[in-house]
């Protein structure tokens, strides 16, 4: 039987945070026994590929925590990204799945890794492709969360683009 995040009761939501703040509430939830989950992105133009992709994360541990990159690390192109950084986390913490965000002042998620310590890194689909075929960075992050005994787990949700849904709505626009 498949689970989804309703089945999973939560604990009281942390919201936006400081790193040092998010270290030590997933250090006191690790003490207790608790799985914690780390998703990390952009979350630029949120839609329901990402609300998708932290449920299904959500559903497969006791506390999901965000790290939304912040503004100067995103590089999707011109004007972007196309919401700051603290309106992404805030959105983020108002999701129902999401416990607890905080905005990655780093270029990747190695530093997330090693200064959160969660128990999974969650990726989406697109991610789990054979090794010469992944993200390079990703690639990277995997490696380094092998390392210091974090899981990587997937979900298979159906995914989206908040570059190509930008580009169609501008095209709508044009047309108008």
């Amino acid at each position: 039987m498949n689970k989804s995040a309703l089945d999973y009761p939560r604990h009281t939501r942390m919201g936006v945070m400081a790193f040092e703040q998010a270290a030590e509430q997933i250090g006191r939830l690790k003490e207790a026994g608790m799985v914690v989950g780390l998703c990390h992105g952009c979350f630029d133009i949120l839609h329901f590929g990402h609300l998708r992709h932290l449920a299904s994360a959500a559903s497969m541990c006791d506390a999901l925590i965000v790290s939304a990159t912040a503004d100067r690390y995103v590089n999707k192109g011109p004007e972007r990204p196309i919401f700051h950084e603290k309106y992404r986390a805030e959105m983020l913490a108002g999701l129902a799945c999401v416990d607890g965000v905080v905005i990655s002042d780093f270029p990747s998620a190695i530093e997330v890794l090693d200064s959160l310590r969660p128990n999974k890194f969650f990726k989406g689909q697109e991610y789990h492709l054979p090794n010469n075929a992944a993200n390079p960075n990703f690639l990277k992050e995997k490696e380094y969360a092998a390392s210091v005994g974090i899981e990587v787990s997937h979900t298979f949700e159906e995914t989206f683009s908040s570059t190509e849904t930008l580009s169609r709505l501008y095209k709508a626009l044009m047309h108008d």
